[in-house]
Order: C-alpha cells, then structure tokens, then sequence
C-alpha cells in the first residue's frame, strides 16, 4: 500500500512543527511511506499536495497538523470550504474569510476510518477526540483541498487530518506510536470509501469557531 504522509514546516516564530517532528519519527518506522513537508504558504502547501497526490498515486492519505493548546490528539472529521486567516501565512498573506472553492460543497467529510481509530488509540491510553473544527488557516485549507481534489477526480482512497498536541505537550515518540496506529487502523474498501464521499450529508451549519 502506497502511503503519503504530509506534515507542516513552523511558523508562528516557533523552530518545529510537531506534526513534522511525527513525521520524522514516522519515516524511521515505515520506511516505505511517501512524505511530504509543507510551508505555511497558502499558495505553495496546497500546490505542493496536489502535486505529490498526482504524482505518487497513495492508496491513502495521511495529512498531519499541530494544535496549539489542545491535549489531545484530533481525530478531524470534516474540512470546510472557507478561509479565514487569524495570523499571517509565511509569505505574509492573511485572508478574510472567503470560500476555497466557490463552486466546492461547503464541507467535506474525512474518509479515514475515524471510529476505528479513536477506539484503538483509547485502548492504548493516548489522549484521543473526534473535532469537526479543523480551524480556517492552513491545516483546513490542504484537508478541503485534497478531499475536493479526491471527489473531483473519482479517487476514493482513505483520507483525512489529523492535529497533534504541540511537542511539550505530548512527547514526539508517543505522537508517533499513536500516528503508527491509525496508520495500521487506515485499510478501507474503495467502494466503502466512495460512499461516504458521495452521500455524506454536510452540517447544517458551520461549527461555532472557537
């Protein structure tokens, strides 16, 4: 199974990114998997993406954030149409709320298995929640990318994001040992996945943004 993994590179005059701190981790474990480092460039990340998406050909598509403040691992189960920058990117764009693709679903719904996964990293005591609320900066933006990119295109492969707690807040090998869980849980038949693409109804409305 040809897996691709993407991570962040920092920003917010932080050194690291905890997500790609898990990938280097990841690449130890897994050899084989495909990765990729994004900038916080609201241009390049996503061009990058989908490039790496064209090229590669995953049979599933990992794609990993960091989130300041949270103490759990975020299991992310929808990607919404909008931008809404609360700080700059790194080339020092910063947008007001505005749709991705204006003739995109307003959201989209993960395909990884989530439950699955939430259960098995539960059992293995990793601090672990499902969020409809990936945020509107970056993180959202390559997860509503890939999955409109992956609807459009009739790709139906396991996909989905996943935020990790910043590094002082949870330990890089830990992140990684749960990451190596869900990368185990992430098998889904394509006609499986198909559906969930095609008859996930989206919410009602957009979650109050915290």
């Amino acid at each position: 199974m040809k897996l691709l993994v993407t991570a962040f590179g920092p920003f917010g005059g932080r050194e690291q990114n905890a997500s790609s701190l898990a990938l280097a981790g990841l690449r130890k474990s897994f050899p084989g998997i495909h990765s990729r480092i994004l900038p916080v460039d609201a241009v390049i990340a996503p061009s990058r993406l989908i490039s790496a998406i064209r090229k590669i050909k995953p049979h599933a598509l990992l794609m990993l954030g960091e989130a300041g403040g949270s103490q759990e691992i975020r299991l992310e189960t929808t990607a919404w149409n909008e931008l809404d920058f609360r700080i700059p990117d790194i080339a020092g764009r910063q947008y007001a709320p505005r749709p991705i693709r204006r003739a995109a679903p307003p959201s989209l719904p993960s395909t990884l298995p989530l439950a699955e996964i939430h259960d098995r990293l539960l059992s293995l005591n990793h601090p672990v929640a499902f969020s409809d609320d990936p945020g509107r900066y970056l993180c959202n933006q390559i997860f509503f990318r890939a999955m409109d990119y992956l609807l459009e295109n009739g790709i139906y492969i396991p996909a989905g994001f996943i935020h990790l707690p910043l590094e002082c807040d949870y330990p890089t090998d830990r992140a990684v040992a749960a990451l190596s869980e869900a990368i185990g849980s992430s098998r889904r038949d394509p006609e499986e996945v198909a559906i969930t693409l095609r008859y996930a109804k989206p919410p009602s409305k957009a979650p109050t943004r915290r």
